[in-house]
């Protein structure tokens, strides 16, 4: 929908809002809005809410939410300014707009959604080799556990591995190798005898 078309659509569109704009003009004594100066806006307000939205047909709709509402709730403009008034109403749709989409979550088509977001990864083989991991880790001895435990968990680099158990860099890279092959084939075996099982 263009511009010009926007005022012309609101004003045509619904009989609903037509019936209620005329009660509501019934009741004043003089209509508040300006017809020419409200089209005229009309390229402005677009302006502003291409800013809010970053996108023509959102900012289309958002003109057009704008003047439908400024023209239902007429009585309450106070004559004063016209523009600051549609720019706040634009702002505060714009962000009710948010607000909702924000609780309700992003509605797609099924046809247009992307494959891997109508399906989840399968995690039971991440479990079950984290319980293997921690079973296995368990049956290693203190020291074992105590160095993988600062390299693989803690981040530490060998010297500050062996600045933390007192021993030499040599022993702690026996000691990590020893302890990570160990690791490995307690894990292996721990999956092997689960899939026998």
């Amino acid at each position: 929908m263009t511009i010009q078309n926007t005022f012309f659509a609101i004003d045509c569109a619904s009989p609903a809002i037509r019936a209620e704009l005329q009660d509501q003009s019934a009741e004043r004594t003089g209509e508040t809005i300006n017809s020419q100066e409200l089209t005229d806006l009309l390229p402005y307000l677009h302006r502003f809410a291409c800013s809010l939205t970053r996108n023509a047909d959102d900012a289309a709709d958002l003109v057009q939410d704008t003047v439908e509402r400024a023209l239902i709730k007429s009585h309450l403009f106070d004559g004063a300014n016209l523009r600051a008034w549609l720019t706040t109403i634009c702002k505060r749709i714009f962000l009710n707009n948010i607000r909702r989409d924000k609780s309700r979550g992003v509605a797609i088509s099924y046809d247009d959604a992307p494959s891997y977001s109508l399906c989840t990864r399968a995690i039971q083989d991440d479990h079950m080799h984290f319980s293997d991991v921690a079973g296995a880790l368990d049956r290693l001895t203190m020291n074992d556990k105590q160095v993988i435990a600062l390299s693989a968990l803690d981040g530490l680099k060998y010297a500050e591995i062996a600045e933390h158990t007192n021993v030499p860099i040599g022993t702690v890279r026996s000691r990590l190798s020893r302890a990570r092959s160990r690791l490995v084939d307690l894990v292996e075996d721990g999956s092997l005898s689960r899939r026998a099982a």
